[in-house]
């Protein structure tokens, strides 16, 4: 890796059309000089560049890196690494974390109390646990069928299993209505078992029952079946979009500052915090754990990305049928390929700065 410096004069320009064409980072700005990094097989070209955008020799220097040592050219990282695994070595001793995992609708309260009556925490010392002890404890609770704990890294994992209650066994044979998935009006139905609740012409709404789960037959006598049946309705796919007068476009200059943070527990041990002196920017964030265990040490980065604003006219009256498109491919995004595509319109409504098109599409469509 090679550090550049270079003189102030004519920045945005040279560094704008350098982070066009190469990858470069840690970009820094002085009164006195501009400072930025490449990438070795980039070296070169961006020496070609800066030469044929008349910067001399005395303008700019390029300085060798060695990478793998990068991270630890300040004495305070040093100490920070140190520190780490230190701490690293020692919280390999403790739990710092108990899962609790499984179905545990009707005995999380109770799981949760004997892990408190055994001192089951954070941070205390695995060799302290007795799983067996453990387990036997919360296979006693009512309705808990099946127990497993083991220690995975930092963290302690109980996986629970229930007991089915009586009313679900009871339960589980039996048929649930046929109900609409969608609002609509009735086209057509074609019964094949069980009780319409519905005919045609009636207006439905998500969720409402179209077939009973149970059929009469010429006796007089019901019995329990599984509703089928087609069910079509016209339904109403609707769909809207919101057009301001003007509209704001980000322009990247390629200018980015990178602060990171070193981290144990959630405790701060070392941490790099360049003054970020952009009027706009989007900021992009991410964790790296130093181990892959499950250890709490680790770098959160932050990269700067400098952007400029400009404000556009959308000419809505000259482009309202462009954007009534885009809205109908939202609308689109609704209708199945077997769907039959009755109707289409939309309506604009005009407010103080905006405007809201309303598209809606009428499909016939199956609805159970």
């Amino acid at each position: 890796m090679y550090k550049f410096e270079i003189s102030p004069r004519n920045t945005e320009r040279v560094i704008s059309k350098l982070s066009t064409k190469y990858t470069i980072f840690d970009v820094t700005k002085s009164e006195e000089k501009v400072t930025f990094c490449c990438h070795d097989k980039d070296r070169k070209n961006i020496l070609k560049t800066l030469k044929f955008m008349g910067l001399d020799k005395t303008a700019y220097k390029a300085v060798k890196m060695t990478g793998i040592f990068k991270p630890f050219c300040s004495v305070g990282i040093v100490l920070g690494l140190v520190v780490s695994a230190v701490l690293w070595i020692v919280s390999s001793f403790f739990i710092t974390d108990v899962i609790v995992m499984g179905d545990i609708d009707f005995t999380e309260q109770k799981i949760y109390e004997t892990l408190k009556q055994n001192n089951i925490q954070n941070l205390m010392f695995k060799s302290s646990v007795d799983i067996k002890k453990l387990e036997n404890a919360i296979e006693s609770i009512d309705y808990v069928s099946y127990v497993s704990i083991v220690i995975r890294g930092n963290a302690l994992i109980i996986n629970v299993r229930e007991q089915l209650t009586n009313s679900e066994i009871v339960n589980s044979g039996n048929f649930a209505p046929l109900v609409s998935v969608y609002d609509g009006m009735i086209t057509s139905i074609k019964l094949i078992q069980g009780t319409l609740a519905v005919g045609v012409g009636d207006i439905v709404k998500v969720g409402d029952i179209l077939v009973y789960p149970y059929s009469t037959d010429s006796n007089g006598d019901t019995r329990s079946v599984q509703p089928l049946a087609d069910v079509v309705a016209d339904v109403y796919i609707t769909s809207s979009l919101t057009v301001y007068d003007q509209r704001i476009e980000k322009s990247y200059t390629g200018n980015v500052i990178k602060n990171y943070q070193i981290s144990f527990l959630g405790l701060p041990l070392y941490s790099v915090e360049n003054e970020v002196s952009y009027e706009h920017y989007d900021v992009e964030s991410k964790e790296v754990y130093i181990s892959d265990t499950l250890l709490p040490i680790k770098i959160k980065y932050d990269e700067y990305h400098e952007y400029t604003e400009s404000y556009i006219d959308t000419n809505f009256a000259e482009n309202e049928q462009i954007y009534a498109m885009q809205t109908r491919e939202i609308a689109l995004l609704n209708v199945k390929n077997y769907d039959i595509i009755k109707n289409e319109s939309y309506v604009v409504r005009d407010f103080d700065g905006y405007h809201v098109i309303e598209f809606t599409i009428t499909a016939s469509k199956k609805i159970a």
